[in-house]
């Protein structure tokens, strides 16, 4: 009797497990759909954060063209300047040329010390404003600028004006050398005495002076000894030789204004930027 017992007992645990076993059981279909709503989860996460990095990038990149517009304009500005002084620059060394190959610099003093007035050691220099571009070069985010078209032209303005910089020192070796035939020609103490009133004023004012209209105090009918004939042809030289680089620097800045200004108007054009 006993033994019948525990046989049904038994039974019923079977049964029961076997119960329990199919309510817990799932369909596969069951299995599929919350893997697919894993699986989308997860997609729609990543595809937001792939909008999210991609609206940031536009961002970054509109705030590069903004700046790098800024530093256009600065340059065209800059190259505009420097074109009209060396232009008046090439005008006055060319003056000074035919003041001494036709010897009328030794009645002519007073044009000679007005000549000199503009130091030759003042070299005129192009400075980009090249922060954009350094940004976008060295933290590697030249790829942000998605356009293939701007990004080329920046990369040739960048690469056109530093290969025009390497002419500049030449004016600074060519400075070097005429200097000291230069003061051949012109008196240290005549120069102090027609700085003197400037320099008082310079001092005696806490604040800039403006040089733009100054004028040499010269001493009417102002005189300067004759140059050995070897002086004569040195100092011709190299003022021909400045005169002649000044003429192809001032070239080159009328081209660089002309690229910065095509790269300017074409970063407006595709960015909306003014």
């Amino acid at each position: 009797m006993a033994d019948k017992m525990n046989g049904e007992q038994q039974e019923n645990q079977t049964n029961t497990q076997s119960e329990n076993f199919k309510i817990h059981r799932k369909k596969w279909s069951s299995y599929l759909l919350e893997f697919l709503m894993l699986f989308l989860a997860v997609f729609l996460g990543f595809v937001a954060e792939n909008i999210r990095v991609k609206n940031a990038e536009k961002q970054t990149e509109k705030q590069y063209m903004i700046t790098m517009g800024e530093d256009l304009k600065s340059d065209t500005t800059q190259l505009a300047g420097l074109i009209v002084s060396r232009q008046k620059r090439i005008m006055k060394f060319d003056s000074l040329f035919h003041l001494i190959s036709s010897d009328r610099y030794i009645k002519e003093g007073n044009k000679v010390y007005g000549l000199y007035y503009f130091p030759y050691w003042d070299v005129l220099r192009f400075f980009p404003s090249d922060r954009t571009m350094q940004q976008l070069k060295n933290s590697g985010n030249l790829r942000l600028v998605r356009k293939e078209n701007v990004s080329d032209a920046l990369i040739r303005y960048d690469v056109f004006i530093r290969n025009r910089k390497e002419y500049e020192p030449l004016q600074v070796e060519l400075a070097n050398q005429i200097n000291p035939i230069i003061e051949k020609l012109v008196d240290p103490i005549v120069i102090h005495n027609a700085h003197e009133a400037r320099y008082n004023e310079i001092l005696a004012s806490d604040t800039l002076i403006r040089t733009s209209d100054y004028r040499l105090n010269l001493p009417q009918n102002l005189s300067i000894s004759p140059m050995d004939s070897t002086s004569k042809k040195a100092i011709l030289k190299y003022v021909f030789q400045i005169t002649t680089l000044y003429v192809a620097l001032r070239n080159d800045n009328i081209r660089e204004k002309d690229v910065a200004t095509k790269t300017l108007d074409l970063i407006v054009k595709e960015y909306g930027v003014e």
